[in-house]
């Protein structure tokens, strides 16, 4: 830095509208002073984030129904079937977007109140930190500014990224000093797309392309480029991709990341429909079938999840003591889904409550007309510019397949082999009863390695890395002496890179 006692250096001011404008101290002719004012990137580049299942927060025309709040939570614990279907249907339910926001005002006036761009509508507990870190990770020019004005100098996030390797990937995506330099002259406000994720999410990619068009055009005449950067979490990026591929929305985008997207489906899915929810969530939404199913039958967004044709045979198996099944042989919907009398079929129409006839002719529409369409439609379809991390840690088990294993108490164990030998199909009896068992496969504890695609012209970078799938986004790292900065899980780090490689599309301004 250049020792000179006539120059000084001026931070710029942000306005209202987002322009700029200096505080000079006007010196005399004769002193040959000479004012710096330093130019800050100005240029827009939104980056819009998108939460998973259950990621954001609800409410009906009584209040609060899904949220990180006492008001909120307080409704869940004593609540029979019947109330928690009530307060979860997607018909009646839309989006809160006020919950709880993690220093609203940080950002001064370089862009609209975090509050303005949908910040509220994310569920506190999961993305409140994350949303936070990543938008100081995104936005960390000040530091160039203010290096001016210091002795030892400081770098940037994304300056302390560059040359990084996150372990065993590949050198292209190691960040270069010149696309880093590159990055740093956009600025990259953060929005959240907060959506019902009860409803088809068909629904909300429409409702998504609507909010992209209205995050653009708050910055009409600030924007780089008329595209935006969207960041996915689990669901979200089913969102995203329909909304891209299906519904021509790809000339909005520039690029998408997505973390842990359950890509081909889940059989964890079909697992929370037999058995409820597990931990904290489970208290919550509901820890049985009898609690959860009535509320998952109703709901395309959650079903839009389970495996589909291109996830394979065979991940759903029937151990017993008799003849030995795996499913689906080649068609999940028929076989599974919308099987209405073997035992482990996925939906029990007496636990639906209410008409259950018309219950049940609802929820097969459901599965045939939103679920199966939406999935295999979406199958194989990417936008051409997509960069994604997945769990793939042998401690996060996970259900790559899932195991009903019989279990008969023991004096009744020769009594079943009389029943076998009369020839009883495989089936429910007072003899028997089947536990439902995880694969305990590799995975992020809820979506397994087999659930993600890797491999496809379109995506440009992959991460495999140990993290857990509600915290996918989470700020520490999982395992600190084995990740690549301390203070930072390396799934962020990706996630930062990846804007920053899909920014070099948009020339300097």
């Amino acid at each position: 830095m250049e020792d000179n006692k006539n120059r000084s250096y001026h931070r710029p001011i942000w306005d209202d509208n987002g322009g700029i404008h200096y505080d000079l101290t006007y010196y005399p002719k004769e002193n040959n002073h000479v004012a710096v004012c330093l130019a800050p990137a100005v240029k827009v580049i939104p980056v819009i984030f998108i939460p998973g299942v259950m990621g954001s927060n609800l409410k009906n025309g009584d209040g609060e129904v899904w949220q990180f709040s006492l008001s909120s939570l307080k409704k869940w614990p004593l609540a029979n079937a019947k109330k928690r279907k009530n307060l979860l249907d997607p018909k009646t339910t839309e989006v809160d977007e006020n919950g709880e926001i993690l220093n609203d005002m940080a950002d001064g006036k370089k862009f609209p109140s975090r509050r303005e761009r949908g910040w509220g509508s994310a569920f506190f507990m999961s993305y409140g930190e994350a949303l936070d870190r990543l938008q100081y990770l995104l936005c960390d020019d000040d530091i160039l500014l203010e290096n001016y004005f210091r002795e030892e100098q400081l770098q940037t996030a994304r300056q302390r990224f560059t040359g990084v390797r996150i372990g065993d990937e590949p050198v292209e995506q190691v960040l270069t000093e010149e696309e880093t330099a590159h990055s740093h002259l956009f600025l990259y406000p953060l929005h959240v797309f907060g959506y019902n994720w009860l409803q088809s999410n068909g629904d909300s990619a429409t409702l998504l392309g609507e909010f992209i068009s209205d995050v653009l055009g708050t910055y009409r005449g600030r924007l780089a480029v008329n595209k935006v950067i969207l960041i996915t979490h689990s669901m979200g990026g089913l969102v995203a991709r329909h909304y891209s591929e299906n519904l021509n929305g790809q000339e909005h985008i520039l690029g998408m990341v997505h973390g842990v997207m359950p890509d081909l489906g889940s059989p964890a899915a079909y697992r929370r429909m037999k058995t409820g929810e597990r931990g904290m969530i489970g208290l919550i939404i509901g820890e049985n079938a009898e609690k959860l199913m009535p509320v998952l039958a109703q709901s395309p967004g959650p079903l839009q999840l389970l495996p589909g044709r291109a996830y394979g045979p065979g991940w759903l198996k029937i151990e017993g003591s008799g003849a030995r099944q795996s499913l689906p042989l080649a068609n999940p919907y028929e076989e599974i889904y919308l099987n209405k009398t073997d035992w482990w079929r996925l939906c029990d129409k007496d636990l639906l409550l209410g008409d259950t006839d018309k219950e049940w002719t609802d929820y097969q529409d459901r599965i045939k007309i939103d679920v199966k369409k939406f999935i295999e439609e979406l199958n194989g379809k990417y936008h051409p510019q997509t960069w994604l991390f997945y769990g793939a840690s042998e401690n996060n088990k996970s259900d790559a397949f899932l195991t009903w294993k019989e279990r008969i108490p023991l004096r009744m164990k020769e009594a079943q082999r009389v029943r076998q030998d009369s020839g009883d199909p495989l089936d429910l009896s007072p003899f028997r009863t089947h536990a439902l068992i995880s694969a305990g496969s590799p995975g992020d504890g809820t979506v397994p390695v087999t659930s993600v695609r890797t491999v496809s012209p379109c995506i440009h970078g992959v991460l495999a890395t140990d993290v857990d799938h509600e915290g996918a986004f989470a700020i520490d790292p999982v395992d600190r002496a084995r990740s690549v900065y301390s203070d930072l899980s390396d799934a962020l780090v990706f996630t930062v890179r990846a804007v920053v490689k899909i920014v070099q599309q948009v020339p300097a301004p």
